[in-house]
């Protein structure tokens, strides 16, 4: 019975969110640039990034259309609040997320209108492994509402790692 025991205590689960609180990595979409993730709760989390506008989904310089407005002089910053639930736990763990935030998109090079204000809403899988236990992968769309300078509706979205520590 004792070695029942001691193989079912071996058993490690992931250590994402649970020994490991914080998260750095990077995520390639829109936008494309570094990913932080801080969990402060066992199913809430902040999550951060810091991107480069010019890459990604949006990217209008790159189908040879008007791209005053795009370019690689710009950047982008955004927190979102989000709630998180398990989905699957085995060998690895995958969780599915929600949340809510914003953005700021500053525009380089510009003669006006150089921010943009955007609202998130965030929706995503993640997935954590036993070994390594220190790495996530995520995959993610947000819906997003430009309120400044004008109105409009956007869906941003990124596939990223990362480590945590």
């Amino acid at each position: 019975m004792s070695l029942l025991g001691a193989m079912a205590g071996s058993a490690k689960a992931t250590e994402v969110g649970y020994q490991r609180k914080f998260g750095l990595g990077a995520v390639i979409g829109d936008p494309t640039g570094l990913t932080a993730k801080w969990w402060i709760a066992p199913t809430n989390a902040l999550d951060f990034g810091l991107g480069f506008w010019g890459y990604g989904f949006n990217n209008r310089c790159m189908d040879n259309q008007p791209c005053n407005r795009y370019g690689y002089s710009n950047g982008t910053f955004n927190m979102d609040y989000l709630w998180q639930s398990n989905i699957i736990r085995g060998q690895a763990q995958l969780d599915w997320h929600v949340g809510a935030g914003g953005r700021v998109v500053w525009w380089g090079n510009c003669s006006g209108d150089c921010f943009d204000i955007i609202g998130r809403a965030p929706i995503g899988l993640d997935l954590m492994f036993n070994n390594p236990g220190f790495l996530e992968v995520f995959f993610e769309l947000a819906p997003s509402f430009v309120f400044v300078p004008g109105f409009w509706f956007e869906v941003e979205g990124g596939l990223g790692v990362r480590f945590y520590f």
